[in-house]
């Protein structure tokens, strides 16, 4: 997916903390060749939506959690009112939590098992070795670009 073609029902949240960064009226967090692979959509529990690269490139992608749905059996999404939990065998690869004014904190966030070199830490977001922290960003459709070019959905 891009930008002009994201989910029906993807309604971003007009803020989401991730690290110590702060993201305000952000349509997603990242572009990998102008493909989105993960979104944060408003919802009861949140929604999640996760692709990972299909080819090393990062040209063609894999939907893996579609609205919550996990299309892979070894990747569980656990849900519950306010949270949402990404797990695989090897551990928990994203921990969501809505706050009640309806923000969102990324708990954790940990791609590199899916090729991407993107996780969080207390302080800090790491996309391919790059750390942000301490950042506010506001009325953008996409705080990171990775790559250029076209991708295949």
């Amino acid at each position: 997916m891009n930008l002009n073609n994201l989910p029906a029902q993807y309604i971003a949240f007009e803020s989401v903390k991730i690290g110590s960064n702060i993201l305000e009226h952000v349509q997603c967090l990242l572009s990998v060749n102008g493909f989105i692979p993960l979104l944060f959509g408003q919802g009861s529990p949140p929604k999640i939506w996760l692709s990972v690269p299909a080819n090393r490139d990062g040209t063609e992608w894999y939907p893996l959690i579609k609205e919550n749905f996990s299309s892979h059996r070894d990747i569980q999404v656990e849900t519950a009112l306010k949270r949402v939990t990404v797990k695989t065998p090897q551990g928990t690869v994203l921990n969501v939590l809505k706050k009640d004014e309806g923000g969102l904190v990324v708990l954790k966030l940990d791609l590199r098992a899916f090729g991407l070199d993107v996780y969080t830490d207390d302080n800090s977001l790491v996309v391919m070795g790059s750390r942000l922290s301490n950042n506010q960003f506001h009325n953008v459709q996409t705080v990171i670009a990775v790559g250029g070019g076209s991708s295949k959905a």
